[in-house]
């Protein structure tokens, strides 16, 4: 299926995947993700995307969430470059809360960042926090962590890419205890069975996230009309 596909035509739905506790061994918050129609290939749909579609996308995600009236914790993907534009973050204010999170789900794109968009971009997050909201750094590779060196301080929590646990398992407790002296949380992606589990909680993890829980899907419209 070709990614020329409009959002409208692309997405048929919301999905909420699971975030297991160690500490509580319960599921204690929810990455909000688009479903797509069968065949779309998500990786790639989603790099095609301008970032006004992920802006779109993301406060339509924001807008469902509001209308759920809870104060639950989910986790939002955001490119980095998308904070450091005023007019993308004054459309993100209405909708933030304790509770809700944006994970800079590119951390390449965060470490490529020039001095004054990251000036930009630290001006852009204290506004968002100042509504409740919290910023994470998802997808950390073992290689990246030379690039952000003492930058990890800079978010609430980090999330370690689903690789690690599934192709390089020895790297995942030295990266952990890294991690762990610069956020206050520490999320394993990738987890799909005991064997990952136990990997996991024993180097040290806050948080757990895969497959090993399964996610709920919701068939919804993505629709323009609701986004201001």
């Amino acid at each position: 299926m070709p990614y020329t596909l409009s959002i409208e035509s692309a997405i048929r739905g919301i999905r909420f995947q699971p975030i297991y506790s160690v500490a509580e061994k319960v599921i204690k918050a929810w990455e909000i993700l688009s479903l797509l129609q069968p065949g779309i290939n998500h990786e790639k749909y989603f790099c095609s995307l301008t970032e006004q579609s992920f802006l779109n996308i993301l406060v339509w995600q924001l807008q469902i969430v509001h209308q759920m009236k809870n104060k639950k914790r989910y986790y939002f993907n955001v490119p980095a470059r998308l904070l450091c534009s005023a007019l993308a973050v004054e459309r993100l204010l209405p909708w933030l809360r304790e509770g809700i999170i944006l994970e800079l789900q590119d951390p390449h794109g965060y470490i490529s960042l020039s001095g004054s968009e990251l000036r930009a971009f630290d001006a852009h997050v204290k506004l968002l926090k100042s509504m409740g909201a919290e910023l994470w750094l998802d997808d950390i590779l073992p290689l990246q962590i030379i690039d952000l060196a003492d930058e990890l301080a800079r978010f609430d929590g980090v999330k370690i890419d689903k690789s690690v646990v599934l192709q390089n398992p020895l790297h995942l407790s030295p990266l952990i205890k890294h991690c762990a002296r610069q956020v206050q949380f520490v999320l394993v992606e990738g987890v799909e069975n005991s064997m990952h589990f136990d990997m996991a909680e024993k180097s040290g993890s806050n948080l757990l996230q895969g497959f090993m829980w399964p996610e709920e899907q919701f068939f919804i419209s993505y629709n323009p009309d609701w986004l201001c």
